[in-house]
C-alpha cells in the first residue's frame, strides 16, 4: 500500500483528470466522493432492510420487536419479500439457535483493559478528540487509572450509552496503490476514538470470535487468522482441485474482490449478526 496523500485527482465527465492540491479543494473533492446519496459511505442504504417497510420495522440498530422475531425464527415476511434478505434472516435464526443469547461478556475489567493496551503501539493514529493511544498505554501502568477507564467503558457498553466524542471520527484517505491519486481509487478509513476502538476489539475481535469458534461456526477455509499464512490458502486451493480431479467432480473457485464491500454492510444486518453470535 501507499501512504498518506497531499493531492487528489478527480475524473471529469469528459474523461479528463483534474488535480487538486490545496487544503480546501482536496477536502471538497474527498467529501463529494465519500458522502452524499449514492456515494461511498451511503452505499449500505441500498440494502432492502434500509428502505420502506423494513426500515420502519428494524430501524438503524435492529433493536426492535421485528429484530427479536428474526433472532427467534418467527419473523413473517410479506408477499413482496426480498429473497436474499429472507435467506440472511434464516441463517441468523439458525446461528441464534446454536449460540446462547447474550453469551458474549460486555464487562471489561481493569486487568483485561490494561493487558490489551500494553500490547498496543503508541504511534497508532486515532481520536480526533486528542485522547490518543499514548494516554491509555500510560494509564495501563496504573491499577487505579486502568480501573477508571475499564469501569467507564463497561458502563457505556452495558447501558447502551454513546459518549458524545464517540459520535465523531476522522476520515482519512490512503493510497491503495502507490502513486495513484484518483479519489475513486483511494482507501477511505475512519479513525475512531482510541477507547471505543479498543472496546470493539475486545468485544468483537476477541470475545465474539471465541464464541464463534466455541460453537464451531468458523469456516475452515479462513486463512486471515493468527498462525495461518497465504501459503496455507494456496495449498488449500491445490488440494481442492486435486480432490476434484480424483473424484471427477465438476468444481470451480472464484476469486472475488467485491467493490467497497465493507462500506455496503447495512448496520441493521450487522447488528442482527452480532446479536446472533451472542453480543448483547
Amino acid at each position: 500500500f501507499g501512504g498518506s496523500i497531499r493531492t487528489v485527482q478527480v475524473e471529469t465527465g469528459n474523461g479528463n483528470v483534474v488535480e487538486y492540491d490545496t487544503k480546501d479543494t482536496v477536502e471538497k473533492a474527498i467529501l463529494e466522493n465519500i458522502h452524499g446519496e449514492g456515494k461511498r459511505f451511503y452505499q449500505a442504504e441500498e440494502a432492502p432492510i434500509c428502505k420502506g417497510r423494513l426500515r420502519g420495522q428494524f430501524g438503524y440498530n435492529a433493536d426492535t420487536v421485528a429484530a427479536r422475531a428474526v433472532l427467534d425464527g418467527t419473523y413473517e415476511f410479506s408477499d413482496d419479500y426480498h429473497e436474499a434478505t429472507n435467506q440472511l434472516f434464516e441463517q441468523i435464526a439458525k446461528i441464534r439457535s446454536l449460540v446462547p443469547m447474550n453469551s458474549v461478556e460486555t464487562l471489561i475489567d481493569e486487568v483485561t483493559w490494561a493487558s490489551s493496551w500494553r500490547r498496543s503501539k503508541e504511534a497508532t493514529s486515532s481520536s480526533i478528540s486528542g485522547f490518543h493511544f499514548g494516554h491509555y498505554i500510560a494509564g495501563a501502568e496504573s491499577e487505579y487509572v486502568s480501573n477508571y477507564h475499564a469501569v467507564k467503558i463497561s458502563l457505556a457498553l452495558m447501558r447502551g450509552i454513546s459518549l458524545s466524542r464517540w459520535q465523531r471520527g476522522l476520515a482519512c484517505m490512503l493510497e491503495k496503490k502507490a502513486g495513484s491519486r484518483l479519489v475513486t481509487k483511494l482507501r477511505s478509513i475512519l479513525l475512531l476514538e482510541a477507547d471505543l476502538n479498543k472496546a470493539n476489539k475486545i468485544i468483537y475481535g476477541d470475545r465474539m470470535m471465541k464464541n464463534i469458534r466455541k460453537y464451531h461456526l468458523m469456516p475452515e477455509e479462513i486463512f486471515s487468522e493468527k498462525n495461518r499464512t497465504a501459503d496455507d490458502g494456496a495449498l488449500a486451493k491445490l488440494l481442492f482441485f486435486d480432490i476434484g480431479r480424483q473424484l471427477r467432480t465438476p468444481s470451480a473457485i472464484a476469486s472475488v474482490d467485491a467493490s467497497n464491500c465493507y462500506d455496503r454492510i447495512a448496520h441493521a444486518i450487522a447488528s442482527l449478526v452480532f446479536q446472533a453470535f451472542g453480543v448483547e
